[in-house]
């Protein structure tokens, strides 16, 4: 049997009387004479609330009871108490999915497949062969029109044969007469269902189509309606007016204000490189002047790509020989270059550092490169081989 306290979604208070109760892991599973708590099921999420002031930590069916989880055991009289937001909350959803489904099984003849709920958009799955910008803003229209006209949404108890004019007869059984519960929209939709709906369509007070993706079974389609709706925008607006005053732009220029931002960090970026490849070449000039033949150096300031670059400065230019080190993090890089008018065997120096510390890498006869684990005394190891 169907528990008729759920036909009402306002129905948030109820004075009731506890009938059994179940330890578990020092928690209390509680049954009571009636319940207004409505259990997870047919796509609409479960209520909260409390129970004479104690929070109803988890709702589960067994043995033919609904039983609600408190942290203590409760006797006698109790009352209890549903969030009356949130349950709205999850009654527009529900029923806006109601209306959604029925309009596109009225207007293109297909199925709902899925439907699945989310903090700030929902979406449901329709075995649709096409669906596009113009499709969806039809359908967020239509919606709206019908909010607007304020369709009667109610619950129903038919008999079996009275269900029979309007559902398939596969979709009654296994129901009998006593347990056939139905959700009408109007003359719009009648569906069989046994969750929680808000009583006419203007409580929805506004639908939006969000998106629509391709899937496997036909098209997805995004939606966000009323409460859920209205606490999305608030969030979005908050970023956007934080966006808005960084840039110092309005809200409508934001776009602006960050391809202008973009544009100039990638303007930056090509100074940076201009003004490393300055740093660089002057740089190398110092270490060129140095009287020794093989210039050895530690970095702990120079990306990989620097380090192979200055070696290359110096070797072109003067005829020297450089082995350079570089710690990145907990990295090292390690290049060896040449001129090749210098008495330097590049790849037998490199592969002998290499293998000491294990590194990996490549190059040619004129510079050869790796990296590697850093360890401390890899430039005093360096500094002490006969080149």
């Amino acid at each position: 049997m169907f528990n008729k306290l759920y036909d009402n979604c306002f129905k948030t208070e109820l004075g009731t009387v506890v009938t059994k109760v179940k330890e578990e892991n020092g928690m209390f599973w509680h049954a009571f004479k009636e319940t207004i708590f409505f259990k997870e099921s047919g796509g609409m999420q479960s209520d909260i609330g409390m129970i004479d002031n104690h929070y109803v930590e988890a709702l589960k069916y067994e043995d033919g009871e609904l039983w609600h989880l408190l942290d203590t055991r409760l006797e006698g009289n109790v009352f209890m108490s549903v969030n009356l937001h949130e349950r709205f909350r999850k009654c527009q959803v529900h029923t806006a999915q109601h209306l959604i489904s029925a309009v596109l099984g009225n207007v293109y003849k297909v199925k709902t497949h899925a439907h699945h709920v989310g903090d700030e958009e929902n979406d449901i799955e329709f075995d649709l062969k096409d669906f596009n910008d113009k499709m969806a803003f039809e359908l967020e229209v239509l919606c709206n029109g019908l909010i607007r006209d304020d369709l009667d949404v109610t619950v129903t108890y038919p008999s079996y044969n009275e269900a029979l004019k309007f559902v398939a007869k596969e979709a009654l059984i296994p129901h009998m007469d006593d347990d056939i519960r139905v959700v009408k929209i109007g003359a719009l939709d009648y569906n069989l269902c046994g969750c929680m709906h808000v009583p006419s369509l203007r409580y929805l007070q506004m639908l939006f189509i969000v998106g629509y993706e391709k899937t496997s079974k036909g098209y997805k389609i995004r939606y966000t309606v009323g409460d859920q709706m209205l606490d999305s925008v608030k969030k979005r607006y908050k970023v956007l007016d934080e966006a808005s005053n960084s840039l110092a732009v309005s809200h409508i220029y934001v776009n602006t204000g960050v391809n202008r931002l973009i544009n100039e960090v990638k303007q930056l970026n090509r100074d940076v490189v201009v003004w490393k490849h300055k740093y660089y070449k002057m740089l190398a000039k110092e270490l060129a002047a140095k009287e020794e033949d093989v210039i050895v150096e530690f970095f702990d300031d120079i990306d990989q790509k620097s380090l192979a670059n200055l070696a290359q400065y110096i070797t072109k230019e003067d005829k020297k020989a450089v082995v350079f080190i570089a710690k990145i993090y907990d990295n090292m890089q390690v290049v060896v270059a040449s001129h090749p008018e210098v008495d330097f065997d590049v790849e037998k120096v490199f592969e002998k550092i290499a293998d000491e510390y294990h590194l990996k890498g490549g190059g040619n006869k004129e510079l050869k490169q790796g990296g590697g684990l850093y360890k401390e005394n890899v430039l005093e190891y360096v500094k002490q081989m006969k080149f």
